[in-house]
């Protein structure tokens, strides 16, 4: 049997594929519970001819509409198949056996998975029970022996955020030690808060953006890293020829160019989340403040069976959270409020 490199041996990934969510109510991967209207959808594929099937993609187009919309010059972006893509190939040009990522605990499960297959060394910061991060903690564990600091935020799955003054400070201590950072701002657009601002101030700070959120396309796996172009020119020379989809890179286009279909599903969100909130409070249910477009709710010791139950009635929600501490919560995605209504009628007859 042919011997697999180290850092393989004890990663576990799960060998089955998904199925089974289309047509349910997904409240359980923080997708956009909504998608767009088919009128939107018709003009997204304007101009799919045989053409444009058969020849390899241009990303040229995004890639200058990108670089105007965030006010930065086009060899200041890598398109990527998702921003997990980017993060993976930032991870693969800066990371080598021994070196060391901090990262915070619980964050995006996927930093752990690449930081291991880089064999790297992972300093985690915990949150605690009230869902702190102790910021001293963390810039002292940023060392001359730190590579890379990879930061969500938002957070998944907390819905915390590091205000942008303690970021600084962060990436600061970073350019220190000779260190890059990445903000993963996969939620922005809840947030509205970004670290973008600061690309051209900080020569190691890389951004990274994806499609799948509140711009509604995460069946198309689309994301871009944003950086200095040193950083962007060197993460560039991991990417396959002709890496991009065709049909990504069009819905793409259109978003950018739509810009307005985002903010108004974030105000759909804000309402379903102001309702949700209010509702499960009042209901007696110990609820997380978020700044994304989920929540975390504890709905106490019965949680696997609440959880089955809500699957059992096609609502799905994040059941199995990698929380530092022990704890109760699940993890719900943020829809309409009619869409919220239908979790909360079904919770109330399981609580």
């Amino acid at each position: 049997m042919p011997i697999t490199r180290p850092e393989l041996n004890d990663l576990y990934r799960s060998p089955v594929p998904q199925a089974g969510r289309y047509g349910r109510l997904r409240l359980d991967k923080n997708e956009n519970t909504v998608g767009f209207p088919a009128a939107a959808i018709e003009e997204m594929l304007t101009d799919v001819t045989p053409h444009f099937l058969a020849a390899y993609p241009e990303p040229g187009t995004l890639y200058q509409k990108l670089a105007k919309w965030h006010g930065l010059n086009v060899d200041n972006v890598l398109l990527t198949a998702g921003s997990e893509m980017a993060i993976r190939y930032l991870f693969e040009t800066y990371l080598d056996r021994g070196n060391e990522i901090v990262i915070l605990n619980p964050s995006f499960a996927m930093f752990e998975v690449y930081a291991r297959l880089c064999g790297a060394k992972l300093i985690t910061i915990d949150y605690q029970p009230d869902f702190s991060i102790n910021l001293n903690d963390l810039l002292s564990s940023i060392s001359p022996h730190t590579k890379l600091v990879a930061i969500a935020n938002p957070n998944n799955p907390t819905g915390t955020v590091i205000a942008e003054s303690d970021f600084i400070r962060i990436v600061q201590k970073a350019l220190e030690c000779d260190a890059v950072v990445l903000a993963d701002e996969a939620y922005y657009y809840f947030y509205n808060h970004t670290m973008v601002n600061h690309l051209d101030r900080f020569s190691n700070l890389v951004v990274t953006r994806t499609f799948s959120k509140a711009c509604g396309l995460a069946g198309i796996r689309l994301g871009y890293a944003l950086g200095h172009p040193s950083i962007i020119a060197e993460i560039r020379k991991l990417l396959p020829i002709d890496h991009g989809n065709a049909f990504a890179l069009k819905f793409g286009e259109y978003i950018v160019d739509h810009e307005h279909l985002i903010w108004q599903y974030v105000a759909v969100v804000e309402k379903g989340k102001t309702y949700l909130i209010d509702t499960l409070t009042s209901l007696g249910l110990q609820v997380r403040p978020s700044y994304a477009n989920f929540i975390l709710v504890d709905v106490g010791s019965e949680r696997d069976r609440i959880c089955d139950e809500l699957e059992r009635r096609d609502i799905l929600v994040g059941a199995h959270l990698r929380l530092p501490f022990s704890a109760n919560y699940i993890r719900v995605t943020i829809g309409t409020v009619a869409q919220m209504e239908m979790l909360v009628n079904v919770l109330k007859s399981l609580l």
